[in-house]
């Protein structure tokens, strides 16, 4: 574990020019107006401050810009305004040049800037002593001179660049000046669209001026020339190790960091290193959105984000923090919230940027951002379960303790199930004082919370630390109380979603198609996603690390593992039981009602697959008001019943564990193959449930196949998801009492055709009715929608009863497929509200 980049100075929420131990002086412009002296800062702590010649009675101000203020000069008139900055040097500024120069900051020129011969940026040709380099536009291009000693000019190079400086623009430029190796290199990077030019390394001849004493002023020389426009953010640098490349890369991270803006809803300038709400007038606003500068990401592992920030609870926060990477700074990946723990869940590239979102329920106070630290997490440990250890996770999740010398480690799942962990550690290991409850402990990929830490001391004196800790998906039960909720017709990652909202997991893979029509009544999201799984079929798999709930249509794979005696099989035990086949099954809903209509005339569903006695029960149905949904319900349950019950538990060896036996690897909810001669047994079937023991994989059990729920039992799992469902109900005798004796509908029985109807699809059968001598038709076709609708317009009552008589034969749904009614119920204040009676 390591920190990979920390976000802690003013410069990295902001992104301006960062100070270094190298930093001669740098100039922010931050001010509002200049000191009573006239002077602007010198941020670098050298004392180098600029002095303002020409601030009163001319244009030059302190402008608010991208990087909080800038210093603005000579807009009307440079040749009457004549106002430029001076630094006094004292016979220091150059007196350690080491074996690098570097000198540059943004501009802000105007036409003026641009379109005249000579225009002085950063000078030293003004005043006393001779001067050492001098930076300027030469018709609007990049120029720098150089010199020696005695004042003669050793370089001089007007650059034809492939950026056109323009008026408004904003410009980063730099020289890098080699002394020793006489050596020169120039940069222009263009704010408004990102784009960099970098010189060709060019040299020169001669001495450079090591005992320059002369002044620097920006934007004038000789009394003659001068600059009009912006300043901002200027530096110089002496012995520097900056190169062109690391000049490109300030650029390229910093352009879209907004701490400093001005016009932002964030403010990182205030206080330098931290970040708070911008306030006016002392009233901060509700929200605002920081984004930083990018910094190294290029992780070795898996990431986690950890951020210190001061908020009062319940009042202000930093409620959002998102990510997004880059390879070159220009391409970025779109923007992913961190997991609950600060989990990375964008890619792991060279680059991050964070995008961090401060609230106040009372503005008079803000929250105040004080770090942000990425941290390289190495993979676990551990990448296999065989001889794994525990490891102890921090409150950041961060590994805080690998217990190598925990023994009897039990991890037990079940499809669908549980998941679990125990282990045993002595009680005078060094590392024993890391066991806390609630704590995270880390097996593999998977992540554990620790639920009770018993301790043990036995008639020797011995004392053993016994854990027993719970799969982190377990605090979804602890989750806030849901509310009922409907879902019609709806695929499941809608209820998944729903049950979600608000724990800080998200939805994963759903590859379960079926469309369900139900009412949700449990009050947690653990017993919502259990009842979801109950009710659309899969494997519910709960990704802990990752903070992702996925419903699989089949979570395993045929993995090809051979579990075969005197091999990895050391014992085996088949139960075959047959004391509740059934091969008739009786289905009977809400007020007795029965699927006869649509199967034959049969109250029951049959299977003699395996036996030809007619064995019946009945199967409690007495939730459901959909015969589609019973029938489908009772013959899935059939399916399982007619046939026996068939359990294997194995106890078996991992040889994926060993050295030169890894494509013998299998997982909870694989399909493996069971072979044993002398029991005439050769099967493919599936693990449902492991007890794998990580520090002796040879004692790991397995179950096979899976068990079956009772018949009759109404409070079975099946049974307890059947009772949520709630689709198109037939009619009580109150509910008719309660009927408004007028239909709405016209033409509802086809006389006229479809007079008073819109038809896409249907046709009209004037031989089959019911309440009269005709009826509306469609025959169905795969992939293409028919539909029939009308509008009417009722007085408002609280309630309204939809009926309707239909009549099915051969009905199939096809993928994703859907029959019923739709009513879009159009209210008062103009919105609306759709609603699916599925019939299937």
């Amino acid at each position: 574990m390591a920190i990979k980049s920390i976000l802690t100075n003013q410069e990295d929420f902001t992104g301006e020019f960062p100070i270094t131990s190298r930093t001669s002086a740098l100039w922010r412009f931050n001010e509002s107006a200049p000191d009573g002296n006239l002077r602007l800062a010198d941020s670098s702590g050298h004392g180098r401050h600029f002095t303002v010649s020409g601030w009163s009675g001319t244009t030059a101000s302190l402008v608010k810009g991208r990087l909080g203020r800038y210093f603005r000069q000579n807009i009307n008139n440079p040749a009457t305004e004549k106002t430029h900055l001076i630094a006094t040097n004292d016979g220091s500024f150059f007196s350690s040049l080491g074996e690098k120069i570097v000198v540059g900051g943004w501009i802000n020129p105007t036409t003026y800037s641009v379109g005249q011969t000579y225009i002085p940026i950063f000078n030293t040709r003004q005043g006393h002593g001779q001067p050492i380099f001098y930076v300027s536009l030469y018709q609007g291009r990049f120029r720098l001179m150089l010199c020696n000693s005695s004042g003669n000019l050793i370089y001089d190079q007007s650059e034809t660049a492939t950026i056109t400086m323009k008026n408004g623009g904003w410009y980063f430029i730099a020289s890098i000046i080699e002394v020793n190796s006489k050596k020169v290199q120039n940069i222009i990077c263009d704010r408004s669209d990102g784009a960099t030019w970098v010189s060709p390394l060019r040299t020169f001849t001669g001495e450079l001026n090591r005992q320059c004493t002369a002044n620097i002023i920006m934007g004038m020389h000789a009394n003659t020339y001068y600059y009009a426009g912006g300043f901002d953010d200027w530096f110089l640098e002496t012995d520097s190790q900056l190169m062109a490349d690391d000049l490109l890369e300030y650029f390229k991270a910093s352009l879209y960091a907004n701490g400093g803006d001005t016009s932002a809803d964030v403010d990182a300038l205030t206080e330098p290193g931290a970040v708070t709400l911008k306030a006016t007038g002392g009233v901060y606003p509700e929200s605002g959105v920081l984004y930083t500068k990018a910094v190294p990401c290029a992780l070795s592992g898996n990431g986690r984000v950890a951020v210190t920030s001061e908020y009062a609870a319940g009042v202000t926060s930093v409620s959002l923090i998102e990510t997004s990477t880059s390879d070159d700074l220009a391409e970025w990946s779109a923007w992913q919230a961190v997991g609950t723990s600060g989990e990375l869940q964008s890619p792991n590239r060279q680059y991050i940027r964070f995008r961090v979102t401060l609230v106040t329920a009372d503005t008079s106070k803000t929250p105040k951002l004080l770090e942000i630290q990425l941290h390289d997490i190495p993979k676990a440990p551990y990448e296999k379960l065989g001889f794994a250890r525990p490891v102890v996770l921090d409150e950041n999740g961060l590994w805080e303790a690998v217990l190598e010398n925990a023994f009897d480690i039990i991890v037990t799942g079940e499809v669908n199930g549980a998941d679990t962990l125990e282990f045993k550690l002595p009680f005078h290991d060094p590392k024993r004082g890391a066991l806390e409850n609630e704590k995270q402990v880390q097996i593999v990929n998977d992540i554990y919370r620790i639920r009770t830490l018993t301790d043990n001391k036995s008639e020797d004196g011995r004392i053993i630390t016994q854990v027993y800790a719970e799969a982190a998906f377990y605090d979804l039960s602890f989750s806030g109380e849901k509310e009922p909720a409907d879902f019609n017709a709806d695929t499941a990652d809608v209820p998944m979603q729903y049950a979600l909202q608000g724990t800080g997991w998200s939805v994963g893979n759903v590859t379960v198609n079926a469309r369900r029509t139900w009412q949700c009544t449990e009050k947690n999201a653990l017993a919502i996603l259990r009842a979801i799984q109950n009710i659309y079929g899969g494997d519910l798999v709960f990704d802990s690390a990752n903070h992702l709930v996925h419903l699989l249509s089949f979570s395993g794979t045929d993995s090809g593992a051979l579990f075969s005696y005197r091999k990895n099989l050391k014992s085996i035990q088949r139960v075959v039981d047959t004391r509740d086949l059934v091969t008739r099954l009786y289905a009977y809903g809400k007020d007795g009602m029965t699927f006869a209509s649509i199967n034959g005339g049969k109250e029951y569903v049959e299977d003699y697959s395996y036996s030809s006695e007619v064995r019946i029960s009945t199967l409690d149905c007495s939730s459901f008001s959909n015969p589609y949904q019973m029938l489908e319900y009772a013959q899935m349950r059939l399916a399982e019943y007619s046939k026996p019950r068939v359990s294997y538990v194995l106890s078996a060896m991992d040889l994926s564990a060993l050295t030169g036996y890894e494509h013998e690897s299998w997982k909870l909810g694989d399909i493996v193959t069971v072979d044993d001669k002398e029991l005439g047994l050769s099967i493919k079937t599936r693990i449902v449930r492991r007890q794998y023991n990580l520090q002796e994989p040879w004692k790991t059990v397995i179950e096979l196949f899976t068990k079956l729920k009772e018949l009759g039992d109404s409070s079975a799992q099946w049974d307890k998801a059947a009772d949520t469902l709630s689709s198109t109900d037939l009619l009580d005798r109150q509910e008719i009492k309660d009927m408004v004796p007028f239909n709405h509908l016209r033409n509802s029985r086809a006389d006229n055709g479809f007079a008073y109807w819109v038809n896409s699809g249907f046709e009209v059968d004037t031989e089959n009715g019911v309440s009269g001598t005709a009826s509306f038709k469609a025959v169905g076709v795969s992939g293409v929608t028919k539909s029939q609708s009308q509008t009417v317009y009722p007085a408002t009552r609280k309630n309204y009863t939809f009926s309707a008589q239909i009549a099915s034969e051969n009905l199939k749904k096809g993928e994703n497929g859907q029959a019923g009614v739709e009513v879009v119920i159009e209210y008062e204040d103009g919105t609306t509200e759709t609603r699916f009676i599925d019939l299937f």
